[in-house]
């Protein structure tokens, strides 16, 4: 991820997010903060559902159907998490309640933070790209904002045309055709 032009980070290097499927089918993402030795983390409550997570530290995750709908995950590192449904470009439904409730761990290291999030693989379903965001709160209420890809002049971790991640089927290769020599 890259944070926004016009709202760099203070001493954070580098947030990655790996993003595989694990043998059971769950989704697994690893966000990796680096040089957060100053990144504030929320105290967490309990795990459970909260809102405005993002005003805070907060791990994003998008999921777009190209039908114009689209879901928010926020993670904070220290397990609290909300969902939200919309029908289009910021038109909010309301809370998405998925069927088993994310599952977040956090390890924080002098300059690494972690946060391992699993999620039922069903969320996949119908989706079509996704992306990968991240609001960072450093020491002295300095936030820097984090995507894959920023396609505004504002940040916009909302915009479709930032979803980067595409899903679907792989495209098959096709032959070459042979060059015929007289």
């Amino acid at each position: 991820m890259k944070p926004h032009p016009t709202t760099p980070p203070l001493e954070v290097s580098a947030i990655s997010v790996t993003m595989m499927r694990l043998m059971g089918g769950e989704l697994l993402l690893r966000y990796r903060i680096n040089q957060a030795s100053k990144v504030v983390v929320p105290r967490g409550y309990a795990h459970r559902s909260q809102e405005d997570l993002w005003r805070r530290t907060c791990l994003e995750f998008f999921l777009y159907d190209h039908g114009g709908r689209y879901r928010e995950f926020n993670f904070a590192p220290a397990g609290d998490w909300a969902a939200f449904e919309f029908a289009s470009y910021r038109k909010l439904i309301g809370d998405y309640v998925p069927e088993v409730a994310p599952k977040i761990d956090f390890q924080r290291g002098p300059q690494v933070i972690t946060a391992t999030v699993r999620l039922p693989a069903r969320l996949l379903d119908g989706v079509k790209s996704a992306s990968l965001c991240a609001v960072i709160e450093e020491e002295g209420e300095h936030q820097s904002l984090w995507s894959l890809a920023h396609r505004r002049d504002e940040p916009d971790f909302h915009d479709p045309m930032s979803f980067a991640i595409h899903f679907g089927k792989p495209q098959t290769a096709q032959p070459k055709q042979a060059l015929q020599h007289a």
